[in-house]
């Protein structure tokens, strides 16, 4: 299976922006989300931050070289955290996240946090099953807030 993480380019923003509006539709399933019935559009303020410094990371999941979804990442000097996730529907349950993950894991080392997303029993296994792959079962998990969300940590140095 070909993937890739392709760094988004400032240029590309506005596709990042689309994916974000399925993203954002798909998750307010599961957990409420602001839509504005004058813009048809949800709410997402963030992703400006992803092209403005190093810190902050936009990749576009490839598969052959079609854009299969995207991921946002934070780099701080404590932890690298992954914001947002999104695999479109037809690559779903495929494999192209877990493996999208995996190279995302192997390209930035360190220690991690990932907040699966809240009142998502899918979100929280395909997290849960990737970690302990990689880490060989080697991660910690905690639920935490309101929502009892998933918080899985680990450090791949």
């Amino acid at each position: 299976m070909d993937i890739k993480l392709k760094e988004i380019e400032l240029e590309k923003r506005d596709i990042l922006n689309n994916l974000m509006q399925l993203y954002l539709h798909n998750i307010s399933l599961n957990f409420p989300m602001d839509f504005d019935s004058n813009t048809g559009m949800y709410g997402y303020d963030d992703i400006e931050k992803y092209f403005e410094n190093d810190n902050n990371k936009a990749f576009f999941i490839l598969k052959e070289n079609e854009i299969a979804g995207f991921m946002l990442i934070d780099l701080l000097d404590e932890k690298n955290i992954v914001q947002e996730m999104f695999v479109l529907n037809n690559y779903k349950r495929k494999g192209v996240g877990k493996t999208a993950v995996s190279i995302l894991f192997d390209k930035f080392k360190g220690n991690w946090e990932i907040k699966s997303l809240p009142c998502s029993e899918n979100a929280e296994k395909f997290w849960i099953s990737s970690v302990k792959e990689y880490t060989n079962d080697k991660f910690n998990l905690e639920y935490v807030g309101k929502f009892n969300r998933a918080v899985l940590t680990f450090n791949n140095d």
